[in-house]
């Protein structure tokens, strides 16, 4: 989130005495992300940690709580594998042995700190860092997981429950005046003139879904959010994935979307060498698959920040990131994802 919660500082330091036994020496909000609110925290034993506060009372706050009975198992399996190309935070269990708890209407996490900038800027890629990129996924798409922990991970299906609620509050767009809230008229402004596009762009999605179904594909541990503000690059060269709530076992082509080229990237060569070197079974990139998912994310994050702005109670720093999202993080894409999907259904199949 843009702002941190009123009035955090005394029940933040309040559970993590509790739950953690750690007393907060220093509490710094981190403005970044808009689906829960990040801490970095000292403690009087000069330890630091990130925590992440969860609003049970959003809809993207329940699904992330409900993922993290997968995500935060997972995560201390990826750290205890050791691989040299890839790692992630280390959930910190309360003491209790518990990895995270409930303070209603809060979910607290808390991880080992991992210091550094994100690629969020790093666009475009190089293809060094592109490369290293396509070695760390590899790496985490080898990882074995047991098979109880496989049974709780979220379903990645060809279904998206999403597109329902998208084209609902599509429609509802059209009664917005100029009477309503100005961020409601900045959102009609911004998604209305398209909305025969969005029908269309969902069509093409679906469409894909139906040519992907009658291709079978093995499952991996994927992360499920690989984009370049979620990555941390150690002086080592190590690569630490953050956010890991989306991870999921899928496809390769799961994670491996995001490096088809369609915005400010290079082409999908570079991620599929270094990939392969790794990798060391034959495979072959489902085209597909990959187009599927790049059509998916940008649905569903079109979907994510119309509901925030129309059913959500966000504050006006969040409301104004919200529509700039969409504006210039979403609809502005579509043209270049549905052209890099054709050539690469074209490219693969040859």
């Amino acid at each position: 989130m843009k702002t941190p919660l009123n009035g955090d500082d005394e029940l933040i330091r309040a559970v993590l005495l509790e739950q953690w036994h750690l007393e907060v020496t220093h509490l710094h909000f981190i403005p970044i992300g808009d689906s829960a609110y990040s801490y970095h925290v000292e403690t009087q034993s000069n330890n630091s940690y990130y925590l992440k506060l969860v609003d049970q009372r959003t809809a993207v706050g329940r699904r992330i709580t409900a993922h993290m009975d997968f995500s935060l198992p997972l995560q201390r399996l990826v750290v205890e594998h050791q691989l040299a190309e890839v790692t992630a935070p280390l959930p910190q269990p309360t003491i209790n042995g518990v990895l995270c708890v409930m303070n209603e209407p809060f979910l607290f996490a808390l991880y080992t700190f991992i210091h550094g900038d994100t690629f969020a800027d790093a666009y475009p890629m190089s293809p060094t860092l592109v490369q290293q990129i396509g070695q760390a996924l590899a790496a985490l798409h080898t990882i074995q997981i047991p098979e109880a922990l496989q049974e709780r991970s979220p379903q990645d299906s060809l279904t998206a429950p999403f597109d329902g609620g998208l084209l609902a509050d599509l429609a509802s767009l059209e009664v917005i005046t100029s009477q309503d809230a100005l961020y409601l008229q900045r959102l009609r402004e911004v998604v209305w003139p398209r909305r025969e596009q969005i029908r269309a762009f969902l069509a093409h999605s679906q469409e894909y879904a139906r040519k992907a179904h009658q291709t079978p594909v093995s499952l991996v541990t994927c992360h499920g959010d690989a984009w370049g503000g979620n990555m941390i690059m150690s002086p080592s060269g190590q690569l630490t994935l953050l956010d890991w709530e989306s991870a999921v076992m899928a496809p390769p082509e799961r994670d491996a979307f995001k490096y088809i080229g369609y915005t400010d990237g290079p082409d999908f060569t570079a991620f599929d060498i270094s990939y392969r070197m790794i990798c060391k079974e034959p495979m072959h990139w489902h085209a597909d698959w990959l187009a599927y998912y790049a059509y998916r994310l940008q649905l569903k994050n079109l979907e994510q920040w119309m509901h925030n702005l129309l059913h959500e109670s966000l504050n006006e720093m969040q409301r104004d990131n919200d529509v700039t999202m969409i504006e210039h993080h979403c609809l502005d894409r579509w043209e270049s994802v549905e052209h890099t999907a054709a050539g690469l259904v074209t490219m693969l199949s040859q």
